[in-house]
């Protein structure tokens, strides 16, 4: 729905591609594999201590759009009556009395 919205690019992106490449290279089988695991580990977390701070555009459309409509609602209440029937359809306890 909002896809037009880019992605910002974070500073540590490119560390992680270069980290993800020598993983490529090196293979599972090398002992420099551990070693780039630990390293990708370390920037991932730094990676989502970054962007855990912000708040996506999308959350922002949603929560507006809600209050929008909360005000309209409200609104359109103040000045004309809102009749239901949905009343009458509410289940009523039942109550039992000996009579």
């Amino acid at each position: 729905m909002f896809g037009n919205f880019q992605k910002k690019q974070s500073k540590l992106d490119e560390p992680i591609d270069a980290v993800l490449n020598s993983m490529q290279i090196y293979g599972p089988e090398s002992t420099e594999y551990d070693e780039l695991i630990g390293r990708l580990d370390r920037l991932t977390k730094m990676q989502s201590e970054e962007r855990s701070s912000r708040v996506s555009p999308d959350t922002m459309a949603i929560v507006a759009g809600n209050i929008l409509g909360i005000l309209i609602i409200v609104a359109y209440e103040q000045k004309h009556v809102m009749v239901s029937k949905a009343v009458g359809m509410l289940l009523r306890s039942k109550s039992n009395h000996i009579s």
